[in-house]
């Protein structure tokens, strides 16, 4: 015999828990104002670890205890409170860990608040329904992709512009001080130059005067003296001729060496009007 019962037939209920494993172990805690956190417009998931220091030690808080834990942001005309997420496996509120997830429609609502803290709370419910006071355990700020995207670009742009701009003062640096060693070895190079131009000046006359006593007295010594002042006046040019070459070279360095400061002070001129 067929008995109706009328009671309804459901499914089996089955409880189904994500898994996410926290992939920033090595980082170090963040002080109190100091994390952030990236809002996308999407579901986003994120894991905080909870640090108290003890004995100059972080040790994690235990979350277990302390009732609903809380993300919030708060803006002037607007609230979003989203309580933490407990479909999930390998996180340990013993352990200070805690998973938050932000829906595609609450990261809309956070992307238009006009501010952009983020708070961390703690509330204690009683089986009557009656709640304690919420206390704050971590506050911090929020970008949204975008932002940290421009941000990293504003800070690679601030960076090579430090860069350039070091290296046109190590440049200039530089500069100064090879333009004050040309400027020492010009003073010497002249009176070098003076020196020399009286000694040639001095061996001509005493070479024209040995040739008119060659003339007068023939001897082989006589020529013998002609011919060593000769050679000593063939030296002297020689090595006037060395010093033009010098000069030329230490002409060419500088021109160079101010080629290459203008150039980068360009580039950096055109980083820094790009930045702008």
């Amino acid at each position: 015999m067929a008995i109706n019962t009328n009671t309804p037939v459901s499914k089996t209920e089955r409880r189904v828990y994500k898994r996410f494993k926290n992939l920033s172990v090595n980082e170090e805690p963040l002080p109190q104002g100091d994390g952030t956190i990236r809002i996308s417009p999407f579901d986003d998931y994120y894991i905080f670890t909870f640090y108290n220091e003890v004995d100059n030690e972080n040790t994690p808080i235990d979350l277990s205890n302390v009732g609903t834990i809380y993300i919030s942001f708060i803006g002037e005309n607007d609230e979003i409170r989203i309580p933490y997420y407990t479909n999930v496996q390998e996180v340990d509120l013993s352990q200070g860990q805690v998973l938050f997830r932000i829906s595609k429609d609450n990261s809309k609502k956070i992307l238009k608040l006009d501010n952009d803290n983020f708070y961390v709370s703690t509330q204690m419910k009683a089986e009557d329904g009656a709640e304690s006071d919420e206390s704050v355990i971590y506050t911090g700020k929020f970008l949204s992709l975008t932002d940290e995207a421009r941000q990293s670009l504003t800070s690679q742009i601030e960076d090579l512009t430090l860069q350039y701009t070091k290296e046109v003062a190590e440049l200039t640096d530089t500069n100064t001080s090879l333009r004050k060693e040309i400027e020492v070895l010009k003073a010497k190079l002249a009176q070098s130059q003076l020196i020399s131009d009286n000694l040639r000046s001095a061996n001509e006359k005493l070479t024209n005067e040995l040739a008119k006593l060659v003339a007068k007295i023939p001897s082989a010594d006589a020529i013998k003296v002609l011919n060593e002042a000769a050679d000593a006046q063939a030296q002297s040019q020689k090595e006037r001729a060395e010093r033009q070459q010098q000069e030329v070279l230490a002409k060419n360095n500088s021109s160079r060496s101010r080629t290459r400061r203008a150039v980068t002070e360009q580039d950096a001129g055109r980083l820094k009007k790009y930045y702008l």
